[in-house]
């Protein structure tokens, strides 16, 4: 229903008199004209801007306009293509903000190069047809980007091959792929281009299965891409070219496409694939819906819940001494949010926690920052307090504060996402401002990597039965989902802990059809930092023995691990994290690395605690305690009595029991 109503609404915009539809010398696509001397303003002199400066000025346009002569390869679509686009837009934005001309003369040189790529991409539909996913829709933007920037610079001549060569090569080929994914059962096969360098760099991809890619891209990063792009750079020729039954194809498939990710991402404002791939989705979907607005086409600003999204993004921040722009990894990500759409929510919602996220805590001013930036928005930080943020995906974030000295908890519960791990119940821990229990950043996404097997359960901060975790794909088909789900089924926030549960059985039986049981309980005690795990195995049949592993965070060589025979010290240059644990005939701790490439292998530093005798019902309980490099460490010690444990953390003078009854498929616990 909520698809077939926006569908209307755009109908019904279609009805609006002509004089709405933008022509040549009208409003701009993607910016104000008016707003170029405010623009010009705060780039050469607001300090939010320094990054953003520095890094358009520092581009060695000698070297670029070098590569432009003398290198560039008209078939290479991994990166000479993406080289070009990207400079054209900088370059391009570079004129935009400052009025420097010879910015403006390279982002043409930059243009007149993409004219001679005779494809912008690097796949095909039924063999003949380009469809594009990144590299034709970074292209088109260019286009449409340097077009609209560099105004008058570009003569009328120029400017309508331009868009003769943008309709073909970048237009058609967007509307080509989100025409697939909006009709899978019309798409003629799915391929790689044989003329283009693309499998030369990446010959492993030889084996990928692109045959569900149509549905599979139809709720993820890789729609918005070709969707925004083909709103954008549709919209600029439309501006130039005049209205045509071509401009409203394109439109009309840009409108839906954009449209449907009202249902993509979650109520709360959550998105499914993670901080990284949430900046790319979108900033796409942003640059689209500003343009379908400033053009009269449709008003798509309630699309998303924006103050929803801005919160996701703040309470997956998890930063750190040595990196103010950590995240919580769940996943593919790596590198945190942009400034671009925290500055556009501010600017629409006036919510002034966006604008503080944008100004403190996104990772850079990125090209389109500035357009979308109002300073007049006064920055709010958020209220640094304990609570638990348990989103619509069932993601789940404990924090005593959002300070680089406060204790966070994430744990990766929910169900299955594209650029997912097989990772349900894994956690993530950082106090004292050190990353001091990690997710692994960045595995392999090609199957055929060796290290791909870091996306495994054993790869993760997460429980093992025998040694084998849950239900991951082959990678056959890329980094698609999986068909494992866990859920949160229980949280409690008290004066002295905070605590959930997560139940990741479903994940499990699907490899191991003989688990009954498997539930994580996160208790993340105030007073004193610290952290209790409770993990309850039970199997129905067979006994098993079970495995908790702690990953470091040794990306910058700066981690060792310790074990022994009383428990484990996970040490970072500014904290630690000591662990010990307890399980009915007692466990074994060990410090290792992960069979595979020992470049690689050095990363992923970690510690391994197991059960020593098989059981049908295992209760392993672990206690670990963050504390400060430079302070005397704190005590943690466990004791068993029959069905009841009590772990006890002392530092400081102080210390605190928590007593936990291990009956049941979800163990109680009580703080004393």
């Amino acid at each position: 229903m909520t698809r077939f109503l926006i569908f209307i609404s755009f109908l019904i915009s279609l009805t609006a008199p002509l004089s709405a539809q933008p022509t040549s010398g009208q409003a701009g696509v993607f910016f104000d004209p008016a707003t170029i001397p405010a623009m010009r303003s705060l780039f050469a002199s607001d300090p939010v801007f320094s990054d953003l400066r520095e890094k358009l000025n520092a581009i060695d346009r000698t070297a670029e306009r070098n590569f432009l002569k003398n290198e560039v390869r008209y078939n290479d679509h991994l990166y000479d293509i993406a080289r070009v686009g990207n400079t054209a837009q900088q370059m391009a934005l570079l004129y935009l903000y400052s009025g420097d001309k010879d910015a403006a003369e390279l982002a043409q040189e930059c243009v007149e190069s993409l004219m001679k790529f005779p494809k912008w991409d690097y796949f095909l539909e039924g063999g003949t047809k380009v469809f594009g996913l990144q590299r034709a829709p970074n292209s088109a933007l260019a286009v449409a980007i340097v077009t609209e920037a560099l105004g008058d610079l570009v003569s009328k001549e120029t400017r309508t091959r331009w868009m003769q060569v943008l309709a073909e090569r970048g237009i058609e080929p967007c509307w080509l792929a989100t025409y697939g994914m909006r009709y899978p059962d019309r798409v003629k096969g799915w391929g790689f281009d044989p003329a283009s360098t693309y499998l030369e760099h990446r010959p492993a991809d030889k084996g990928l299965d692109l045959s569900r890619w149509p549905i599979i891209l139809n709720t993820i990063n890789l729609k918005a891409v070709p969707a925004g792009a083909l709103a954008v750079s549709a919209l600029t020729y439309r501006k130039y070219m005049g209205e045509s039954d071509d401009t409203r194809r394109w439109i009309e498939q840009a409108v839906y496409s954009i449209s449907t990710f009202r249902d993509i991402y979650a109520a709360d404002g959550s998105y499914s694939e993670g901080i990284s791939y949430a900046n790319y989705t979108t900033m796409h979907i942003i640059q689209a819906v500003d343009a379908f607005r400033r053009t009269g086409v449709a008003d798509l600003s309630a699309l998303l819940n924006w103050s929803g999204y801005q919160s996701y993004l703040l309470e997956m921040s998890m930063p750190t001494k040595t990196d103010p722009y950590a995240i919580v990894n769940f996943s593919d990500a790596g590198q945190g949010a942009m400034a671009s759409p925290s500055f556009w929510i501010a600017r629409e919602t006036r919510d002034g926690l966006a604008q503080w996220f944008g100004l403190h805590r996104a990772w850079e001013r990125d090209i389109w920052s500035l357009i979308w930036y109002d300073p007049a928005v006064r920055p709010e930080p958020p209220i640094s307090e304990s609570h638990i943020w348990h989103s619509d995906l069932d993601w789940i974030v404990g924090r005593l504060g959002f300070g680089t000295d406060d204790l966070a908890v994430a744990m990766r519960s929910g169900p299955p996402f594209n650029h997912e791990h097989a990772d349900r119940n894994s956690i993530i821990l950082n106090c004292f401002g050190e990353r001091l229990v990690t997710d692994p950043m960045r595995p392999p996404y090609s199957f055929a990597d060796p290290s791909w097997v870091m996306r495994l359960t054993a790869g993760h901060s997460a429980v093992l039965i025998d040694g084998k975790g849950h239900q991951y794909v082959d990678g056959k088909e890329g980094t698609n989902a999986s068909q494992a789900s866990a859920r949160i089924v229980r949280t409690r926030e008290r004066r002295e802990f905070l605590s959930w549960v997560s139940d990741a059985t479903q994940a499990y039986q699907l490899v191991l059809p003989d688990v009954a049981s498997v539930t994580r309980t996160v208790v993340m005690l105030k007073e004193i930092p610290a952290v209790l795990l409770i993990d309850k195995v039970i199997k129905k049949a067979t006994p098993s023995t079970i495995q908790a592993r702690f990953y470091g965070y040794n990306n910058d060589s700066s981690c060792t691990i310790d074990a022994g025979v009383t428990g484990f010290v996970i040490h970072r240059p500014l904290a630690r994290v000591e662990g010990t644990s307890s399980a009915g005939d007692g466990v074994t701790y060990r410090s290792t690395l992960p069979t595979i490439p020992e470049e690689q292998a050095k990363k992923f530093p970690f510690a391994e605690v197991s059960t020593r005798t098989p059981s049908l019902e295992t209760c392993l309980v672990t206690l670990l305690l963050p504390s400060r490099s430079s302070s005397a460490p704190g005590r943690v010690s466990i004791s068993r009595t029959g069905s009841k444990t009590n772990a006890l953390v002392q530092t400081g003078g102080e210390s605190i029991t928590v007593e936990v009854v291990e009956s049941g498929a979800m163990p109680t616990f009580e703080v004393k």
